[in-house]
């Protein structure tokens, strides 16, 4: 794989959307549809639904406003909030359900959301120095899932995982590096090959297949033999937020920290101007804008703040790349979309390798392998069926020899 870089940086219009009534610092962010979710650190969690111009505090009755992390999904008002003493659970963004209970032995949360899914680990919470909590149940009791993490291990910024049926893992990031876990969250197992010094604090992941990809504070890598080898995208430079989602024709990706890069294809990384903004670490996109908060700097004098940006200025600020890379498969969007029944895909590889096709709900979750065999170069067509599919937005990946792949949306409407 050939990663770029062009060396001129995005045009960027930064408008400050301020919180009324809050000088706290934006720790986190997340957006549902065009609402955008705001965790701060101190006055608690607030959402705007008209791309910033005003804000409503949607804290509720939760126990704690020092908001670590706050993630989302399933429902436009359900949040999991990670504190600094506890995490809570809502649903309407009024009565908020301290899920802290029994087994907890650090309260100080960084993590509160998806575990892998199985019956012990249904729920994860990961805290600022006690490793990393599980429970069948949302509000515990927890049972400490800690086996293999040490010193700086302890320190939970981020989790993930991925399971197609045959591959199935975790991944946990850390203060030391990254750590898999192959049996359920029970034990981690340190995968930091490549990594060294401030490579080693790892802010964020994101996995798509077997492929994972990490923002730290000396760069930005990937892996596709389960942190074997890291290969550097790019290196020697802080970051503290990594943003993966889908778009019609691939995969956006947001990384950001003292600097920050946009990616439309994860070939070719293109520079976003900072300037004068301080650093970023907290991001969320809504159709239209992408926000972003900034940290308190009392060394430079910058307060921080949240900021928004036209996404459509980062569409249009992007030139051809100066080398464009052979490619090597071609994934064909889905035909009818939507469908109600069946629908078929075309795709094609100029040279032979081993070929992944996987299916993933609306929230990244997979469902589905179509095709996972190691396959000539030529032409291909597969038949999709929603039989056992409920209506919605998903989302299908074509991999060629586990690189990052083409990602495209298909949607079922019965």
């Amino acid at each position: 794989m050939i990663l770029l870089l062009l060396t001129s940086a995005l045009f960027a219009q930064w408008v400050p959307v301020p919180i009324g009534g809050s000088s706290a610092t934006v720790t986190s962010m997340f957006a549902y549809a065009d609402t955008v979710m705001a965790g701060t650190d101190g006055d608690g969690i607030f959402k705007t639904m008209n791309q910033g111009a005003s804000w409503t505090d949607i804290s509720g009755n939760i126990g704690n406003e020092f908001i670590n992390d706050i993630r989302g999904g399933g429902g436009p008002k359900v949040i999991w909030a990670a504190t600094n003493d506890g995490a809570y659970f809502t649903q309407d963004h009024v009565s908020y359900e301290n899920c802290t209970s029994t087994g907890l032995s650090m309260t100080d949360v960084t993590y509160f959301w998806f575990g892998d899914g199985s019956a012990s680990a249904e729920w994860a919470i990961g805290t600022n120095g006690g490793g990393v909590f599980c429970s069948p149940n949302i509000n515990g009791p927890w049972n400490n899932t800690s086996n293999g993490l040490t010193g700086n291990g302890l320190f939970i910024n981020d989790l993930s995982g991925y399971d197609d049926g045959e591959d199935s893992y975790a991944v946990v990031a850390t203060n030391n590096g990254i750590y898999f876990s192959f049996d359920n969250l029970s034990t981690w197992t340190p995968k930091n090959n490549g990594l060294s010094g401030e490579q080693l604090i790892v802010k964020r992941l994101a996995c798509l297949g077997t492929a994972v990809m990490i923002a730290t504070h000396g760069g930005f890598y990937y892996t596709t033999d389960y942190g074997d080898s890291w290969m550097p995208v790019i290196p020697d430079e802080k970051f503290n937020v990594l943003l993966v989602y889908p778009s019609g024709t691939g995969i956006n990706i947001f990384i950001m920290g003292e600097t920050g890069y946009y990616s439309p294809d994860m070939l070719n990384f293109y520079p976003i101007d900072l300037t004068g903004m301080g650093e970023v670490i907290s991001i969320a996109t809504t159709s239209t804008h992408l926000f972003v908060g900034t940290a308190e700097e009392k060394k430079n004098g910058k307060s921080g703040g949240i900021y928004r940006l036209p996404l459509d200025q980062l569409i249009t600020g992007i030139s051809e790349p100066i080398v464009s890379e052979v490619e090597t498969a071609q994934l064909d969007q889905n035909f009818p979309n939507p469908f109600k029944q069946s629908t078929r895909l075309h795709y094609s590889i100029n040279t032979g390798g081993y070929v992944s096709l996987n299916i993933y709900d609306f929230l990244g979750r997979q469902i589905m392998s179509m095709v996972n065999e190691f396959q000539p170069s030529g032409d291909y067509s597969i038949s999709i069926e929603s039989s056992g599919l409920p209506d919605g937005v998903y989302y299908y990946t074509l991999s060629v020899n586990h690189s990052p792949g083409k990602t495209l949306k298909m949607t079922i409407l019965k």
